[in-house]
C-alpha cells in the first residue's frame, strides 16, 4: 500500500488520511523526511550561486517539507492516543531527530551561507522585506545558539548530550503517563463518595461495585472540591503527589539525568546555565528579567495564601472533623467559604456548562470578534477517532482552514489540554492551517468546572492564533513565537468567558466575577512554585545539581524555601517528578512563560475595555496586528504594533489583589 505520508494529502486543507496510517508509514516518512531534507540543505550549502532570498531562505524553510509533515501528524496522534507501538517507535526516533538536528545546526557550510546572505543584504545586494529580515537574523542566532562555531571536539560532547537528552525526555513522557494512569484511587464503598451528584457517580463506575478516581496532571484534583469524606480526599491528594516517587514508574533518576545534561550543555555553550540559555531566545532575555518579575509575585502569592489559610483552617475546625487543615482540605474548605460568601456554588453554575454548549459558546466568541463560521465535517476523520472536525470560513465566506476537536480523556492519552498544528498556513507553498484542540473531560460527566471552561476557551485562542496566521514561512506561522508569548494570545482568549450571557447568564456571571479574587493566593502561589521551581533546576550550576534521584525531593524543599514560596498547604502545581512541561516538553527553564505572558495579556484586556469591548473592529485589529504575524516578526514588536507601547504590569497587579 503506498505510504499517505510521502505526499501531501488529497483530502480538504491537506487533512492527513489517519484512518489508513501505520507506524510503519511514520518510520518510513521520517526516514524518508530526513534524508531529502539533509539533501536539501547539502545542495543549499554547495550552491555556487550568489546568497539570494531564494536560494537561501526559501530553501531552507521548505527542505523539511515531508519531515515536518510526518512529525505533526505522529507527534499530534501519539499525545491524543498512543499504543505500544507508537510509544516504542517513539523511543526509537527521538534520539535519532536529535542526532538529525544536530547535522543540519552545527553544519558550518549552512551557517555561512546564512551570513553570505546577511553580508549581501547589508551591502544593498539583495532586498529583504520584513519576514525575510527576521527570518534571517533569527536563524543566525539559533546557529549560534547550537553550538555552531563550537570546535571539533566541543561539537562531539554536544551530539552526545542531545541525543542522550532525547532519549531520556521520551523515557519521561512514557514513565510520567504511566504513573498518573497507575495512580489512579479505586473506591469499594459508595459513601465515600458523598457530595458527587449520581451523574458524577456513574461516570466513576468500573463494574463490580467499585469506582476508579482518574488523576489529572496537575497535583491539585478537581473532585476534592465535593469529596466530603475526608479519608478519600487523603488518599487521592497524596496518590497524586507521589507520582514518580518510586516503583516501576520513577522519574526522579530520569529528571535529574536531564538537568545535569542540559546544564553541562549549557556550559558548554558559554551560558551560566540552562535558564540563561532559554531566556536569550524569549522576550524576557535575561534570568535577571524572570527573576525580578517572577520573585516578588512568588512571595506575594504566599504572603496572600498565608492569610487565605488561616481564615480557612478556622472554618476547617467549625467543621469537626477534628484535625488540623491540610492540603487535601483546601479546595474543600474554599469552595465551602466561597458558597457562604458569595451565595454561590459551583452547583449553581453545572447547568449552564455542558461540553457541547460550552464549545459553541467558545465558537461565537470568535464569530463575534472576527466572523468566522464553524461547519461540521461529518465526511472527515480526526486524529483520534473521537475528534470532531470543523471547517471554518472568514466573514467573506472564503476558507480559513480545519479545526479538530478531541474532548475526551482516556489511557492512552496525555494529560492536561494542548493545541497542535497538523498542517501550517504559509504563502510559500500556499497551504491552509489544520489545527487540534486537546482536552481531558470525563465521558459521561453532565457538566464541565469552570476552569475546564477557561481551559477550552485558552487553548482555542492557541487554534486562533494558528488558524489566524498570514505568513510567508512556514516555520514561522502561527503559534512559532517565544514561549513568553505564545500563552498570551490564548490567555487574552480566556476573557470572552467572562462576558455576560456568553457562558453564564448575566446574574450568575456577576457572583462568579465577586468571587474571581477568591482564593487567588492558591491559585497564584502553586502557579509561582511550579515556576520558580522550574528556574532552580535550570539555574543551579551543574556542581550543585543532585546526582541521584534520591536527592530530587530535598533539592525541591530546598528550591522553594529558597525563592521563599515553600508552603506544606500548597504544594506546586506540578512536583518535580511529575513536570511534564519541563522534563518531558518545551518548556525547560520557560514555564515564566505563562505568567510572563499574562503581564501581556491583562494589559491587552485593558486596551480592549479602554475601546469599547469585544467589537468587530477589535477584534480585526487584535487579529490583523497580532494574531496574523505569528512569528514572522519580532514578538515584542508585534505587541507594540497592536497595543501602540511596550506592555505594563499594573494590570496584572489589579487583577490578581497582589502588591510587589
Amino acid at each position: 500500500m503506498t505510504n499517505p505520508l510521502l505526499e501531501r494529502s488529497h483530502l480538504p486543507y491537506q487533512l492527513p488520511d489517519f484512518a489508513a496510517l501505520t507506524p510503519e508509514h511514520y518510520r518510513e516518512a521520517f526516514e524518508t523526511g530526513t534524508a531529502q531534507q539533509l539533501a536539501a540543505l547539502d545542495a543549499l550549502a554547495t550552491d555556487p550561486e550568489p546568497a539570494t532570498v531564494e536560494n537561501v531562505l526559501h530553501v531552507w524553510d521548505t527542505s523539511g517539507d515531508l519531515l515536518a509533515r510526518t512529525s505533526m501528524v505522529f507527534y499530534a496522534v501519539k499525545a491524543a492516543d498512543t499504543t505500544p507501538e507508537l510509544d516504542a517507535l517513539y523511543e526509537e526516533l527521538a534520539p535519532r531527530l536529535a542526532q538529525h538536528n544536530d547535522a543540519i545546526w552545527l553544519d558550518r557550510r549552512l551557517f555561512d551561507r546564512f551570513t553570505e546572505l546577511a553580508t549581501r543584504a547589508q551591502a544593498g545586494e539583495v532586498a529583504l522585506d520584513a519576514e525575510d529580515a527576521w527570518l534571517l537574523e533569527d536563524t543566525i542566532r539559533r546557529f549560534t545558539r547550537a553550538g555552531v562555531a563550537l570546535d571539533e571536539e566541543g561539537q562531539a560532547r554536544l551530539r552526545e548530550l542531545n541525543t542522550r537528552l532525547a532519549e531520556l525526555q521520551a523515557s519521561f513522557v512514557k514513565a510520567n503517563r504511566e504513573a498518573r494512569v497507575a495512580g489512579k484511587v479505586v473506591v469499594t464503598d459508595r459513601a465515600e463518595l458523598d457530595g458527587l451528584t449520581d451523574a458524577e457517580v456513574e461516570a466513576l463506575a468500573t463494574g463490580d461495585g467499585e469506582w476508579t478516581i482518574e488523576l489529572v496532571n496537575t497535583t491539585q484534583q478537581p473532585i476534592l472540591t465535593r469529596l466530603h469524606d475526608r479519608g478519600l480526599r487523603r488518599r487521592v491528594f497524596e496518590a497524586s503527589v507521589a507520582r514518580g516517587l518510586g516503583g516501576e514508574n520513577d522519574t526522579r533518576q530520569t529528571i535529574v539525568d536531564i538537568a545535569r545534561a542540559r546544564a553541562e550543555r549549557a556550559n558548554l555553550l558559554g551560558y551560566e546555565h540552562h535558564a540563561a540559555l532559554s531566556a536569550e531566545s524569549g522576550c524576557a532575555k535575561t534570568t535577571e528579567a524572570v527573576n525580578n518579575l517572577m520573585g516578588p509575585l512568588g512571595r506575594a502569592a504566599l504572603k496572600q495564601a498565608e492569610t487565605d489559610a488561616a481564615a480557612f483552617a478556622e472554618r476547617f475546625a467549625q467543621l469537626g472533623q477534628g484535625e488540623d487543615f491540610a492540603a487535601w482540605d483546601w479546595e474543600y474548605v474554599a469552595e465551602i467559604v466561597r458558597t457562604e460568601t458569595f451565595a454561590f456554588s459551583d452547583a449553581d453554575v453545572e447547568p449552564h456548562l455542558d461540553v457541547a454548549k460550552v464549545l459553541d459558546a467558545t465558537y461565537a466568541a470568535a464569530h463575534d470578534l472576527y466572523g468566522i463560521t464553524f461547519t461540521r465535517r461529518e465526511d472527515l476523520v480526526g486524529h483520534t477517532a473521537e475528534a470532531d472536525v470543523y471547517e471554518i470560513h472568514n466573514a467573506d465566506g472564503s476558507p480559513l482552514g480545519l479545526f479538530l476537536m478531541d474532548f475526551w480523556a482516556r489511557p492512552t492519552k496525555d494529560g492536561g489540554a494542548w493545541m497542535t498544528s497538523i498542517v501550517r498556513q504559509n504563502h510559500l507553498t500556499k497551504q491552509l492551517p489544520v489545527v487540534t484542540n486537546n482536552c481531558n473531560y470525563t465521558k459521561g460527566s453532565s457538566a464541565i468546572s469552570w476552569d475546564g471552561v477557561i481551559t477550552m476557551f485558552h487553548e482555542f485562542g492557541h487554534a486562533l492564533h494558528a488558524l489566524f496566521a498570514d505568513s510567508k514561512y512556514p516555520s514561522r506561522s502561527g503559534t512559532a513565537t517565544p514561549r513568553d508569548f505564545v500563552e498570551f494570545p490564548s490567555q487574552v482568549n480566556e476573557h470572552w468567558a467572562w462576558q455576560p450571557d456568553r457562558v453564564l447568564p448575566a446574574e450568575l456571571l456577576d457572583k462568579l466575577k465577586d468571587a474571581r479574587s477568591f482564593n487567588q493566593g492558591f491559585g497564584s502561589l502553586e502557579i509561582m512554585a511550579a515556576t520558580l521551581l522550574d528556574q532552580a533546576w535550570h539555574q543551579t550550576p551543574l556542581d550543585a545539581l543532585p546526582r541521584s534521584g534520591d536527592e530530587v525531593e530535598d533539592f525541591e524543599r530546598r528550591a522553594l524555601e529558597f525563592w521563599g514560596v515553600a508552603s506544606d498547604l500548597v504544594p506546586p502545581r506540578y512536583r518535580s517528578t511529575y513536570f511534564s512541561h519541563i522534563f518531558g516538553g518545551g518548556y525547560a527553564a520557560g514555564y515564566y512563560g505563562y505568567k510572563w505572558a499574562e503581564v501581556m495579556d491583562a494589559d491587552a484586556v485593558a486596551w480592549f475595555e479602554e475601546n469599547g469591548g469585544g467589537t468587530r473592529e477589535n477584534g480585526d485589529h487584535f487579529r490583523r496586528t497580532l494574531l496574523a504575524p505569528g512569528g514572522s516578526v519580532d514578538a515584542l514588536d508585534t505587541y507594540r504594533s497592536f497595543r501602540g507601547r511596550d506592555p505594563h504590569v499594573e494590570p496584572l497587579l489589579e487583577r490578581l489583589g497582589l502588591e510587589i
